[in-house]
């Protein structure tokens, strides 16, 4: 299964609210005190996040 980390969390409760699949939450390596919120990755997953990505960069 391939999955995709996110930091944020308003884009992870978007992503969640709109059917995408949460694996798991753990810790952050790269970023110490922040969560990451790891979603499985397919087809419809990145093409919600290609959509909330074209809105954010507006």
């Amino acid at each position: 299964m391939e999955t995709k980390c996110i930091l944020s969390l308003s884009v992870a409760r978007t992503l969640l609210s709109q059917g995408c699949k949460l694996v798991d939450v753990d810790t952050s390596s790269k970023r110490v005190g922040k969560l990451v919120f790891v979603f499985e990755r397919d087809e419809f997953f990145d093409e919600r996040l290609a959509k909330l990505s074209n809105v954010e960069e507006r």
